[in-house]
């Protein structure tokens, strides 16, 4: 328990990486990225890995991302390059996509929107979706060949489901199957069977957590799964106890996984009541912190700094194409209003407090993510604000006191990730309206 809980506490000092002899990388989605506590109540199960492993042998790096698909985690916010800068020979680098990839209803965006062009119609904005007998599984060898010329070992890891049931049952799309049996010519849309066919071609590890998971959820029932795994107002993104109860999954897939004997000697088996105490030290680890070095004050409005995939007018800021698209869930990571403060190149500075007034005009169904990285590649992406259901029409003042230290010759980038509720199409004329953005803080002496 003391490893444990020492290991938190280390990573909480901003303890660097580097310490540890071996990684085991994950690079994925929503449903494994890191959330701060006081943001919201998602945590991805890639927070609680760390727990199954002894801290003095394996440090896991949680890059799980919001939003990313198999293509946009390689091509776009420099997440793939930043993943492989920390990634050395020796390590272990476990791959989990498909939410996203399956954004453009089991079709690539880039192919549906040739058709669409083609037809004389608007094209798709949101460019996550694969394919997956094609695209998809080209990004996933991608990865590993990429990863195996570092001497990093890529293991795949099927998706977890979502709470998607139908008498009792987890549906197909539930279980990332988008196959159309009513279709004359079904195709196969089963992203986890293709995610097999990938590891079987190229000989990796391959853990099925899709059907783990789905037998957890089935297991629990309906009820229980919605009131402890998923009380975070969705189907796909699990709380706190969701979130470790797949953790514990992932150590039992990996335990028994025959390839992946070499990673065993790592592993540890906490107790329940050592469970408690490390997600406690994460829950704690939200709470607003105290900097104790000195600093001169200072009070700073920010203009915005850039867009991505966005446009604005006088009514506010839209999806570029002046449409939100269709079936999202979730932030778009390429898709963003950004401010950015630089501290001096020999002082660091802290920002204690960000107040930004927004509304939604036009209808209810606005949700915003608050990200926030450093430098161009925006490394250390961490979520520290959402809201999934902003009120039609009211300004409502965004107020966050997590103390963000930046050091001295980073920049500090600050991302507003809008998306809609489309109720499955396309929806126009919803504008996110913005106010000032404003720092408060001190430059450290």
């Amino acid at each position: 328990m003391r490893k444990i809980l020492s290991f938190v506490l280390c990573t909480l000092s901003l303890c660097t990486l580097s310490a540890a002899p071996r990684r085991v990388h994950t690079i994925g989605d929503s449903t494994m990225s890191d959330y701060k506590p006081a943001a919201t109540p998602k945590r991805g199960w890639g927070m609680y890995l760390q727990a199954f492993f002894n801290p003095d042998s394996v440090e896991v790096n949680n890059r799980g991302k919001s939003g990313a698909s198999t293509r946009t985690f390689y091509e776009t916010d420099n997440l793939w390059p930043s993943v492989k800068t920390q990634m050395h020979a020796g390590d272990y680098l476990i791959i989990q996509f498909a939410h996203n990839d399956e954004k453009c209803k089991g079709e690539d965006v880039f192919v549906r929107n040739a058709q669409l062009r083609a037809e004389g119609k608007d094209t798709l904005t949101d460019m996550r979706g694969t394919e997956p007998n094609t695209t998809y599984k080209e990004y996933l060898r991608t990865f590993i060949r990429e990863a195996r010329s570092m001497g990093v070992t890529p293991v795949l890891m099927a998706p977890i489901c979502r709470a998607y049931f139908k008498d009792g049952k987890i549906n197909p799309e539930g279980r990332h199957d988008l196959t159309n049996a009513n279709s004359q010519l079904p195709v196969n849309k089963n992203y986890v069977r293709c995610m097999r066919e990938v590891a079987q071609e190229m000989n990796v590890p391959f853990l099925d957590m899709t059907a783990r998971s789905c037998e957890m959820y089935e297991t629990a029932g309906k009820d229980y799964c919605m009131a402890n795994y998923f009380n975070c107002g969705d189907k796909t993104h699990t709380s706190a106890a969701g979130g470790m109860a797949i953790a514990r999954l992932a150590f039992q897939l990996i335990s028994n996984a025959p390839e992946l004997a070499a990673m065993r000697p790592w592993l540890v088996s906490p107790e329940e009541d050592e469970l408690q105490a490390y997600a406690q030290q994460i829950e704690e680890s939200g709470k607003q912190a105290a900097f104790a070095a000195k600093g001169k004050p200072f009070s700073e409005t920010l203009p915005v700094s850039g867009l991505s995939n966005m446009q604005t007018s006088k009514k506010g800021c839209i999806a570029a194409g002046g449409a939100w698209p269709a079936g999202e869930i979730d932030e778009v990571a390429n898709r963003y209003i950004e401010y950015t403060i630089a501290a001096e190149p020999k002082k660091g500075l802290v920002i204690e407090t960000i107040t930004l007034p927004v509304r939604a005009k036009g209808s209810d169904g606005m949700n915003l993510h608050i990200n926030y990285g450093f430098g161009e590649d925006f490394s250390g992406v961490t979520t520290i604000y959402e809201n999934t259901a902003l009120p039609k029409g009211k300004w409502l003042t965004i107020t966050l006191d997590q103390p963000i230290l930046v050091p001295a010759g980073q920049t500090l980038h600050l991302r507003i990730l809008p998306w809609h509720d489309s109720n499955g199409r396309p929806q126009t004329k919803r504008y996110l309206q913005l106010g000032d953005l404003r720092l408060t803080g001190k430059r450290l002496f």
